[in-house]
């Protein structure tokens, strides 16, 4: 795959790589990435389903060992950044979310749709496959 020059909105540092327990903002996500250079501007919101492995539930709640996910969820997006171009802001809940609210928020942006759709897959297969984030309980529907 052809490797793009770097997005020059935000530096490495200004991009959001954020836990957090509190509800996600795709409003803040998408403002992170946003600019006039960028013609593309995509996110992913990964939303709690009322099922999990077939059982009807409430909530998932995720745990994390923080400072080794903060620097996975880094390395991705600079891969990223370097193979598409792309600005990315990151933000994964941790603890209990509710059926319906977002556990996932990537935001994408890059001059061209292409590298916004390609960058924005690759991190979200990444983060599933390699983040220190894992689903711990799930609270069931009596």
């Amino acid at each position: 795959m052809e490797t793009k020059s770097p997005s020059s909105r935000l530096s490495a540092e200004d991009e959001a790589v954020t836990l957090s327990d509190s509800p996600l903002s795709l409003d803040e996500a998408v403002r992170r990435v946003a600019g006039p250079e960028h013609g593309a501007l995509i996110t992913f919101s990964g939303c709690v389903r009322e099922t999990e492995k077939g059982t009807v539930i409430r909530a998932i709640a995720y745990e994390s060992y923080v400072a080794m996910a903060r620097q996975q969820l880094g390395a991705i997006a600079a891969e990223a950044r370097r193979r598409f171009g792309v600005a990315l802001s990151i933000h994964h809940r941790l603890g209990r979310v509710p059926v319906g609210e977002a556990s996932l928020i990537v935001a994408c942006a890059a001059p061209h749709r292409a590298e916004a759709f390609d960058g924005l897959r690759f991190v979200v297969e990444r983060i599933k496959s390699e983040a220190a984030i894992w689903k711990v309980d799930f609270e069931n529907v009596p």
